[in-house]
């Protein structure tokens, strides 16, 4: 009788106290590749005590590797000592990391997902520890990686050029938004501006302060906007910081409309859906991204977008979106003009090209993508 296959995950990003990218990434994917894959043995490697609630189906087994892995050293330990051990105790076919980082003794078929590489090209966006170990980990994990898979294609093709890979080792598959963001009603609008800004029309951004998503020139570009106009909106900068910012610092003091920034901290699913869906634009102005999920959650809950042109963010918001240089404050400043002056007529229209690009974005088709390659990889007769 032959046994049944056995694919072991690197889920150490799915956390009970909240999730960041890459641990909706692997959430979204498991939550349906498990139930589409009953005839698979799933192996979950988690670094610390894993959610209690979260995938408990006859065919999981979950498993907790030590140590705890929250420092670049001891990632180098998790994943080069703790997981070859259980993919060699537990006899498993094939090990899928969705944070691309694969352990050098590989006993089975390797997948790594990698997402971006903002750390090669800008290694001052993060501690130089930090970006060091990534340069090193992930050049070892795509010259090991059986197949790696990647979500847009402007992330393939920078990974094809900076690793110098062949087309057929590189999948894309786009990510798509964390639950299901729908719009508001004008009632549900009106509510949620007097929750969230006393009743004045805002400007939103969402993500974490860092160097890469460049909310400093949001900033500047909305404190200029508010000199200029004298219209009451607000900007509210939902997410936290991640590392130290003085960008944002010498931004956020240099203001004269300070008192019109608001930051609630980082907001749960449901009152994303409210931010994003009375917002008279969500602003996006990162300069590198491998996807860029809040311009899709944005869109879908029929939220106006102005968004860098950098990277591969022209890709996913396509003609849904009003672009501009990431750097120019000038050119923020009229996009948020226009953003808040223009017709209902025309804002509509831009409403409905959003809704439209974002319906086009679902995890079941990047699950489904995503099994293509394990299921080839693994029967490759």
């Amino acid at each position: 009788m032959q046994r049944s296959l056995s694919i072991a995950v690197n889920t150490r990003w799915v956390l009970s106290q909240g999730l960041d990218g890459t641990g909706w990434y692997t959430k979204s994917l498991l939550d349906r590749l498990i139930v589409a894959h009953p005839e698979v043995t799933w192996h979950l490697l988690f670094d610390r005590t894993p959610p209690t609630d979260w995938q408990d189906a006859p065919n999981v087994k979950r498993h907790v590797l030590s140590p705890p892995a929250r420092h670049w050293s001891l990632w180098w330990i998790w994943n080069e000592w703790s997981v070859p051990k259980l993919l060699e105790r537990e006899k498993v076919d094939l090990y899928w990391s969705p944070d691309g980082m694969l352990p050098n003794a590989l006993p089975c078929v390797g997948v790594a997902s990698i997402h971006d590489l903002n750390f090669i090209h800008h290694p001052e966006w993060l501690p130089w520890t930090v970006a060091r170990y990534y340069r090193w980990t992930y050049r070892k994990s795509a010259r090991l990686a059986n197949h790696i898979l990647t979500v847009s294609e402007a992330s393939k093709n920078d990974l094809l050029a900076t690793y110098g890979l062949s087309a057929d080792r590189v999948t894309f598959a786009y990510n798509a938004p964390q639950t299901h963001f729908t719009p508001l009603s004008a009632e549900a609008q009106r509510d949620a501006r007097v929750r969230w800004t006393g009743g004045k029309p805002y400007f939103l951004f969402v993500g974490a302060f860092t160097a890469r998503k460049n909310v400093s020139t949001l900033v500047s570009g909305f404190d200029a906007f508010k000199k200029r106009t004298q219209l009451p909106h607000q900007l509210i900068l939902v997410g936290d910081f991640l590392h130290a910012e003085p960008a944002l610092d010498k931004a956020l003091k240099a203001m004269q409309h300070r008192s019109s920034v608001v930051f609630p901290g980082r907001a749960k699913s449901a009152d994303l859906n409210e931010l994003y869906g009375a917002a008279t634009a969500f602003c996006y102005p990162s300069l590198f991204e491998g996807f860029g999920i809040p311009l899709v959650e944005a869109m879908a809950a029929g939220c106006p977008v102005v968004s860098s042109h950098a990277s591969c963010l022209p890709e996913i918001a396509s003609d849904a979106a009003l672009f501009c240089d990431p750097l120019d404050v000038n050119a923020w400043d009229q996009s948020l003009s226009l953003l808040a002056q223009e017709s209902t007529a025309a804002r509509n229209e831009r409403i409905q090209a959003g809704i439209d690009r974002a319906s086009s974005f679902s995890w079941e088709s990047t699950a489904e993508t995503v099994w293509s390659v394990m299921h080839t990889l693994l029967h490759p007769w």
